[in-house]
């Protein structure tokens, strides 16, 4: 998953963690839900990435497999250039960077660490600042951790909004899937796992609106594809692909109840329930406001069409 939410691996159960930009402040903020905790405590912020100014882009999340249990690494774009931030796993817990990738991007990128190399690459996509899409790569098995790219695609779309981007189990070791906002619709696209490595797409996804966050979930055989998107009332609604289905039909829409304001979510399906409860972290930016985060959650079964009412994670201005 590539959002700006995880449930990482500290604690027993495993943290929440959320990096988001700043609604008061220059830079970006780290918040953590302490899921040992039977009352599941947010924490109070950690603050950093001033250097960067207010963030005009977005933020995507990782805990990669450097140190352990591993670092927290984030990728937000910012002025039209791309940078990197890493968090090591203790027990200082310092926010390093940022680090400069590239420039000429703009949007809510995607970033994960996947299956291809023997450590696993960094996989970065990101709205390009002339239209379409820009993706790079890490080489993690290089000591000096060199970024490719950029390979340019998807420029038929025009200026794109933002980015989802995971590895599937199609394909070995797995495509890249990305769900791409442009044009006030949503685009999946998809990259083989070679040799070939081709971007296939864009594929309209019907009545699909808005600012995208994907997963691959545990439901069914194969793993359905899970997607929310904010909707133009700035509500937030839940697709699912069916991936056993020869046809990989999606189904129709399902409303997230009581988010009505909401433009900005990142989509987890965590251990908590059998399965895996869906969880959803959803936010909004306004600067007359402020900012707001919310955090709905979704039963693994039977009532799986019961989202929860919204809990307000944190509220600042």
């Amino acid at each position: 998953m590539s959002g700006f939410f995880i449930q990482g691996r500290f604690g027993s159960v495993g943290n929440f963690e959320v990096v988001v930009p700043s609604g008061s402040a220059p830079g970006l903020v780290h918040y953590w839900r302490n899921n040992d905790n039977p009352s599941l405590t947010w924490s109070e912020p950690t603050r950093f990435g001033a250097a960067l100014g207010a963030i005009d882009g977005g933020v995507t999340l990782i805990e990669s497999n450097f140190d352990s249990p591993g670092n927290l690494e984030v990728v937000t774009s910012v002025g039209g250039q791309l940078y990197h931030f890493w968090r090591d796993s203790g027990p200082s817990f310092t926010w390093n960077g940022p680090f400069f990738i590239a420039d000429g991007v703009s949007g809510v990128p995607g970033l994960i660490q996947s299956r291809f190399g023997t450590r696993g690459n960094f996989e970065v996509v990101v709205p390009a600042s002339g239209g379409g899409l820009v993706h790079y790569w890490r080489n993690n098995d290089d000591p000096s951790l060199p970024w490719s790219g950029p390979t340019s695609f998807g420029g038929s779309l025009g200026s794109v909004d933002s980015v989802s981007l995971i590895q599937s189990n199609f394909g070995n070791p797995g495509n890249l899937e990305v769900v791409a906002s442009a044009r006030g619709q949503a685009y999946h696209f998809w990259r083989d796992s070679g040799p070939s490595f081709n971007w296939n797409g864009p594929f309209l996804l019907s009545g699909i609106f808005g600012s995208p966050s994907l997963i691959q979930s545990r439901f069914g055989s194969q793993g359905n594809f899970e997607l929310v998107v904010s909707t133009p009332s700035g509500g937030l609604v839940h697709y699912w692909r069916n991936n056993d289905d020869p046809s990989l039909p999606w189904s129709a829409p399902t409303p997230i109840g009581g988010l009505i304001r909401f433009g900005f979510t990142s989509l987890i399906q965590s251990n908590f329930g059998n399965f895996g409860n869906l969880e959803v972290i959803a936010g909004t930016f306004d600067p007359n406001v402020g900012a707001e985060l919310a955090h709905v959650w979704r039963d693994s079964g039977p009532s799986v069409s019961s989202w929860s009412f919204p809990f307000i994670a944190e509220i600042w201005v």
